[in-house]
């Protein structure tokens, strides 16, 4: 797996955008903009556990932050940004490694009738 593979279609290898792969979730599906295939992702247990991590690191973030803002600083909204902020960055770098490193599947018409 190279370092830059990023989130294609399993049918036409296009490009799946960044907006449209961060959308999707174990129950949804899109659709590829040069062939028009279904596509829904295949790990779905690992995404779980993504989002499962990414959320406990945002709140433990946010708490920590408006925590340590408060006891060292005196500014409860200044270390709750902060942790609001770190947060985002984390966010994002999840969603950065789950579309370099996805799985996807193309839906067949026989599965969905």
């Amino acid at each position: 797996m190279s370092k830059n593979q990023i989130a294609c279609c399993p049918g036409c290898g296009g490009r799946i955008p960044f907006k449209k792969f961060v959308q999707l979730n174990n129950y949804s599906v899109t659709n590829c903009e040069t062939c028009h295939a279904r596509i829904e992702i295949s790990n779905r247990t690992a995404n779980a556990v993504m989002a499962a991590v990414s959320g406990i690191v945002s709140a433990a973030s946010m708490v920590l932050g408006a925590y340590i803002g408060a006891r060292d600083f005196e500014s409860l909204i200044g270390g709750l940004l902060a942790g609001v902020a770190f947060s985002f960055l984390m966010m994002v770098a999840i969603c950065r490694y789950a579309y370099r490193h996805s799985q996807l599947n193309r839906i067949h018409l026989e599965r969905i009738l």
